[in-house]
């Protein structure tokens, strides 16, 4: 800890030396009363000022991340009515310069006490060294139930805790479209009738296309920096062959004039709610702002299945919370039980009803799926989703923007499906460890 943040919570106060009675006079009665009330004190606490950075992630809406701003906002003003003496200040932070950001305020010694982050800012806070495992124990942690904790797991530790999962959707306008499409083939033939399909460009919100022709694990492997036999990064030929194809159908799937492909899922959103489309993918974060539009016309459902009726395996955002490195133990202490304030069952089940398209990790809560149909719909996505972890699925956010223009130029026909394929793996080994990327 630097010099000036030395200071701890306590401060014990005694007079330097014992009051002494001067003869022919009293002592003054404000003294004494001065002493007794600084004899009686004894140690005094100081208040704990809690740093919390959050950064929500890039591709959700606007409105989504002033909704869950605001329910952070709130959480942090009841943490703090029930632990007098504890100040937390929130910090909102870009996803993109997060890294930058904690770097510099770490170097000096400042880092945020607890950081509230998507899975690859947080895998690059714990790499960097800027973030601690928690010290949070078995006994307290088990009765949350918090899904996908083991994937976060070093040790006996747990680098990162998750916080809130957000599910990929369909969601569509229902006077366009009366029944979701069942299968992605139902999908161009939607698109073959006249009916106007979104799908993003923006590789990790376009991965789920792929499951059904057996592309998907190798991709995420292959971005996560599995090799080959001959020590490369490079896809085994079954797997090679298999994505070969699914570019091979994004190559073809613009030939559909109704059948496009904008940069995100922010995009998408927008020309579903003005009327310009009508079925898009989208995260689930959208469900509200897409509801203030379309009212009781907005119809989410999941991801059309693969052609053998298998369920699209889709990427859901996490949102993580990390500690700090910088925290002295009375932060750090403060910092673990806020987490664990955020992780109960009251806050996770009053962030599911007011920040719609957030869906609990722990999983004590009961997910009232007979009273809203996005609930049921969100359940079902995650229960095939691609959740990334510090083990598998981070390369591909990582990776997510130069893999998107590589797609966007064999959509539009720049590149062939196969140029395009040794581009991915280009970039997959000027990623790893030894490439030219690092």
């Amino acid at each position: 800890m630097p010099a000036f943040s030395s200071l701890r919570h306590f401060s014990c106060l005694h007079p330097r030396r014992p009051l002494r009675r001067t003869p022919g006079r009293r002592p003054s009665v404000l003294l004494a009363v001065v002493a007794l009330a600084v004899a009686s004190a004894g140690c005094q606490r100081l208040p704990v000022n809690l740093q919390v950075s959050i950064s929500p992630g890039a591709g959700a809406d606007q409105l989504s991340r002033e909704s869950l701003n605001r329910l952070s906002s709130q959480m942090a003003r009841e943490f703090m009515q029930n632990n007098p003496g504890v100040n937390l200040h929130l910090r909102y932070i870009p996803e993109a310069q997060v890294l930058d950001t904690l770097s510099a305020r770490s170097s000096l010694g400042v880092g945020p006490d607890l950081m509230i982050t998507r899975a690859a800012p947080a895998q690059a806070l714990a790499q960097k060294g800027l973030s601690r495992p928690s010290e949070l124990t078995p006994a307290q942690l088990d009765p949350l139930a918090i899904q996908y904790l083991p994937g976060f797991r070093q040790g006996h530790r747990y680098l990162a805790l998750p916080f809130l999962v957000q599910p990929s959707l369909a969601c569509y306008d229902r006077r366009r479209i009366s029944a979701p499409p069942q299968r992605l083939d139902d999908l161009v033939r939607l698109a073959s009738e006249g009916k106007r399909i979104g799908l993003p460009l923006l590789f990790n919100e376009l991965l789920w296309t792929s499951t059904g022709f057996g592309a998907e694990d190798p991709l995420i492997r292959l971005l996560d920096g599995a090799r080959a036999s001959n020590g490369k990064p490079v896809l085994e030929p079954a797997d090679h062959k298999a994505a070969l194809a699914w570019l091979q159908w994004l190559y073809r799937a613009n030939v559909e004039p109704t059948l496009k492909f904008l940069d995100n899922g922010d995009d998408l959103v927008q020309a579903l709610e003005v009327g310009k489309l009508d079925w898009i993918s989208c995260n689930a974060t959208a469900i509200r702002r897409l509801r203030r539009d379309l009212g009781a016309n907005l119809a989410v459902s999941p991801l059309p299945r693969t052609k053998d009726g298998q369920p699209s395996r889709a990427f859901a955002r996490l949102l993580l919370i990390s500690f700090g490195r910088d925290s002295n133990p009375e932060e750090r202490r403060v910092a673990q039980k806020f987490a664990l304030f955020v992780l109960n069952d009251y806050s996770q089940n009053n962030l599911m009803e007011r920040a719609v398209g957030n869906m609990p990790v722990n999983q004590t809560v009961i997910v009232p799926v007979k009273n809203a149909p996005e609930l049921a719909a969100m359940e079902q996505s995650l229960a095939s989703s691609i959740v990334p972890n510090f083990r598998s699925g981070v390369g591909v956010t990582r990776l997510a923007q130069p893999i998107s223009q590589v797609l966007k130029q064999t959509i539009y026909g720049d590149l062939r499906p196969a140029e395009a394929l040794q581009q991915i793996e280009a970039l997959a080994g000027a990623s790893q460890p030894g490439g030219q990327g690092r």
